[in-house]
């Protein structure tokens, strides 16, 4: 009887998982390790996602961060930067301080219809007849009707002015009401929960106003993206406990700027304004046209630039120098965002 042999069994597929069914991830708060993802599970057109951060580099960008539910998807340094490198992220930081001054609004520390006059005392201004009537939420949606002498132009809560001078009296007022420094509140609060360990506070003076201005990681930025992402929980954690306050800050906030909350840039909206002078007309359109509608963003001067897609469950970090792309000299939105989001759009098949 003649012996046979009978190959082994084939060993059954590997088994893909669907991203679908992954859940959202956050990265520990202490060390370097952050889970990644490939874009093509997640269907992504990555020869298209090449191609917008090799563009992106060419722009003077100096990182870039991709995250899907909190991984990975790309990573770029360029210039010489690394994960821990850190630098300032211009008025992107105003959308931290947000998130920062409604978690002390959660804690009945801070009342954003209160005049802020009630924090800093009398005589923040040079108005002292207006300044009674300027409140906290008029300071966060830049319709304090201030100019940047801190002037009364217009009356408080009737027009948008994208006005430093008048947001840097935030601080005095979160530190007033929370009886700590900037940086203290904001590790307290913020900063330690979610591993923004290369972030600070730095002093800043635009037009005679001291205010602070934060630097940041490419890493870091993301993370506080993946925070708002997820309205404010982190890994199960309600870090900002009120996570109606993003749908606060989310909602346009200025009578004439359907493209603005409380000190963040709001996409989808029929018309916008940007800043420049009270008199400046409305823009017609979106902010970011090829951006998902539900687009919000941390913009600022120099294209450091944060976008939350809650849509796509995607958070997009840019940190640089003003991009090749931008011209002139944008405090917020520029000409990059609208041509990067053209070549993303192609990535992410929306």
């Amino acid at each position: 009887m003649t012996a046979t042999s009978t190959a082994p069994p084939a060993e059954p597929p590997p088994v893909v998982v669907d991203p679908r069914t992954l859940a959202p991830y956050f990265p520990p708060t202490t060390g370097a390790s952050w889970d990644t993802i490939a874009g093509a599970r997640l269907g992504f057109d990555t020869a298209a996602l090449t191609a917008a951060l090799d563009w992106a580099g060419t722009q003077r960008s100096t990182a870039v961060v991709v995250l899907w539910r909190g991984r990975i998807v790309a990573e770029r340094y360029w210039s010489g930067w690394t994960p821990a490198k850190d630098s300032i992220i211009a008025s992107a930081s105003k959308s931290v301080l947000s998130a920062i001054a409604g978690e002390l609004a959660r804690s009945g520390q801070l009342a954003l219809d209160s005049a802020a006059t009630r924090y800093l005392g009398s005589g923040w201004s040079r108005s002292p007849g207006t300044e009674v009537r300027i409140t906290v939420r008029h300071l966060m949606g830049m319709m304090s009707g201030l100019n940047d002498s801190l002037q009364t132009v217009v009356q408080p809560g009737t027009r948008f002015y994208y006005n430093n001078p008048g947001y840097y009296q935030l601080f005095g007022v979160v530190q007033a009401a929370s009886g700590e420094s900037i940086n203290v509140l904001s590790r307290r609060v913020l900063f330690d929960r979610i591993g923004m360990s290369g972030s600070t506070w730095f002093p800043n003076v635009d037009t005679g106003e001291l205010g602070w201005i934060l630097s940041s990681t490419a890493r870091d930025m993301a993370r506080f993206g993946l925070l708002a992402l997820n309205r404010g929980r982190w890994n199960g954690v309600a870090v900002l406990a009120d996570s109606a306050w993003f749908a606060a800050s989310w909602r346009a906030t200025p009578p004439d700027n359907a493209g603005y909350g409380l000190l963040w840039w709001l996409n989808g909206s029929t018309s916008y304004r940007i800043p420049g002078p009270y008199r400046l007309p409305s823009q017609p359109g979106a902010l970011i046209p090829s951006a998902p509608a539900d687009l919000v963003a941390a913009l600022g001067k120099g294209d450091k630039k944060i976008y939350v897609v809650p849509s796509l469950e995607l958070v997009v970090v840019r940190h640089g120098e003003e991009a090749d792309a931008s011209g002139g000299n944008p405090l917020a939105v520029s000409t990059f965002d609208e041509q990067w989001w053209r070549k993303l759009k192609l990535a992410f098949r929306y």
